[in-house]
């Protein structure tokens, strides 16, 4: 589906530098995320019995071991759309003034949205201690080290030009 996201295999992994998945391995060289779950190459979950790559909040087959490829990676198109995600389902209820979402303060510093739904600076619903990106679903769809200052990173049209995806929003 158009609404897949890489973060919907992917084990919990630190990152990088870079931005790149870090898989961690125990003594025998088996791949594992830091839950001690079984992992490819790539970083994504694995069934430990079939080795089908499995949904990270079901644990539900998503791709079978052989639609993947040598390297762990998804089979296309989904190895090439790896970040597709709806902003409207990442972004808090708000109430705007000046196009800007009216953001609230809890007594102790979080911001909220009307609904009391923690978010971060700009909005978007942020992973408590952590700062990654949720949707409303609490699923993990940006590392805070893919964001730049808690803030999605401008996008790009197919010429060139920059835009932020607050703007194109409806």
């Amino acid at each position: 589906m158009r609404t897949f996201n890489e973060n919907d295999v992917l084990g919990d992994l630190d990152r990088d530098e870079k931005g790149n998945v870090v898989v961690l391995e125990d003594k025998n060289g088996r791949k594992h995320d830091k839950q001690r779950k079984p992992v490819n190459p790539r970083g994504y979950l694995t069934d430990p019995k079939t080795n089908d790559v499995i949904e990270n909040m079901t644990g539900q087959p998503m791709f079978r071991a052989d639609e993947v490829d040598e390297r762990g990676e998804l089979p296309a198109p989904f190895a090439i759309e790896k970040h597709n995600f709806n902003p409207h389902k990442l972004m808090g209820d708000f109430d705007y003034q000046d196009g800007k979402p009216i953001l609230m303060k809890t007594s102790q510093g979080f911001y909220i949205d009307k609904k009391a739904r923690r978010v971060n600076k700009h909005g978007w619903f942020a992973q408590a201690g952590k700062g990654d990106l949720l949707d409303k679903d609490g699923r993990k769809k940006f590392d805070k080290k893919q964001l730049n200052d808690d803030d999605i990173h401008k996008l790009f049209n197919y010429n060139g030009k920059r835009f932020d995806i607050k703007d194109v929003m409806g």
